[in-house]
């Protein structure tokens, strides 16, 4: 639990946030000009390195002020709702009942807009009714499963390689860009504790994801066989096969070390968080795509050519 003082330095950050990107960490503050490219524990080496470089150039990802970045810790709800917001501009499609806020989320918390937005927005569901749970740590299925909720599966697919034909809808998509915020919003990236994780609530599949996924007739890919993808493909969740298919399709997953091992109910790292987001924004055309001799590139998760039918 926060400290009277935590909250207080938390204040006070946000009403200095004009003044440059800002990384806070529970009392302590750390102002600078531009934002941090380099840090001391990403070496040039390491796996994740031009993922967390491109996004923290474009403000969506920071470090703590110490000059570390902690890649392979795992990120929790609230930081990811707070990635969410700073990579993509989406328009609200629901509101939060009766209050502005979660009971588990205080109006002075750091991450508040950023849940409320990413909430309204249709990326992040709530585990238990009017609450958020925002220090539970987000798996990698869910953190996918958030993305294609979001973002919708027809923007997903509009650019998705195996797409050869997409239905008069799909077609007529464009792609939503990205606007940089004028204040941009750098969290907290706190130690987390590990907490019991969650699986959140089925959400109804939209009818353009089902068209997508399972009719062979309406001018797109017929349903993946996630099997043929994954070695850990059964350990997927029900709820979140479709959401798995698009992005699959889409070539948005990026497993380390091995490409075949999704590992969904593991939490996602900071790296792995850094790569997701790298490809979706790619993927609808706001970054530049890896190059084809980047080794990186044997860690996506390639869709298989498949033939669709117009109508």
């Amino acid at each position: 639990m926060m400290s009277e003082q935590d909250w207080s330095t938390k204040k006070v950050a946000a009403i200095i946030a004009g003044v440059g990107a800002i990384s806070l960490l529970p009392g302590a503050l750390l102002l600078s000009a531009q934002a941090q490219t380099t840090y001391l524990d990403v070496s040039n080496d390491y796996w994740a390195q031009p993922f967390i470089r491109q996004l923290s150039q474009a403000n969506i990802l920071t470090g703590y002020p110490d000059g570390t970045f902690k890649p392979q810790q795992a990120i929790d709800r609230d930081e990811y709702a707070a990635v969410l917001r700073q990579a993509f501009n989406a328009e609200p499609v629901k509101f939060i009942p009766q209050a502005s806020t979660f009971e588990d989320v205080p109006t002075d918390y750091w991450a508040n807009d950023a849940i409320k937005e990413t909430y309204e927005a249709g990326f992040l569901g709530t585990p238990k009714p009017n609450k958020f749970e925002p220090k539970t740590e987000i798996t990698r299925v869910n953190a996918i499963v958030a993305l294609v909720e979001g973002l919708g599966s027809e923007q997903i697919l509009a650019n998705a390689p195996t797409i050869v034909a997409l239905p008069a809808a799909a077609e007529s998509v464009q792609p939503v860009r990205r606007q940089k915020a004028a204040n941009p919003l750098m969290f907290p990236i706190a130690a987390t504790t590990v907490m019991q994780l969650f699986a959140p609530p089925a959400q109804a599949v939209p009818p353009s994801a089902q068209a997508n996924s399972t009719n062979p007739d309406s001018g797109t890919a017929a349903p993946l066989d996630l099997s043929q993808y994954y070695a850990d493909a059964d350990t997927i969740p029900d709820y979140a096969q479709d959401e798995v298919a698009i992005a699959t399709e889409a070539g948005l997953i990026v497993n380390y070390p091995d490409p075949k091992l999704f590992n969904p109910n593991q939490p996602i790292s900071r790296g792995e968080t850094a790569a997701l987001i790298y490809q979706v924004l790619e993927n609808r055309g706001e970054l530049e795509p890896l190059p084809a001799d980047s080794d990186l590139v044997k860690y996506v998760v390639k869709p298989k050519p498949q033939i669709t039918q117009d109508d």
